[in-house]
């Protein structure tokens, strides 16, 4: 940390110091075995959920009330769950 604040505390001051005051929660991660830990800093699930729930709420287009909004969110999730469930990840098995 001190390396970091040598070098960009300068340039970069509040970033550097959300750096030292918040490194416990940005690397809690590396708190986790090796082999799993592409899945926790990864945001290629969180994209294709959104992805999923774009494509699945664009079809109806407009939705009678908050309610109808929730069933399909509720919908999708559980589809997903469902298969995201069902899929063995590398690196898990290892552990």
């Amino acid at each position: 940390m001190r390396n970091l604040r040598e070098r960009w505390g300068t340039v970069y001051p509040e970033i550097v110091e959300r750096w030292e005051t918040k490194a416990y929660a940005l690397l809690a991660f590396l708190r986790h075995p090796k082999p799993i830990r592409r899945y926790l800093y990864t945001t290629n699930r969180l994209k294709r959920l959104a992805k999923e729930v774009k494509r699945r709420t664009k079809v109806a287009e407009v939705f009678c009330n908050e309610g109808a909004v929730e069933n399909l969110l509720y919908l999708v999730l559980s589809q997903l769950g469902e298969a995201w469930g069902a899929r063995r990840l590398r690196g898990f098995a290892e552990i």
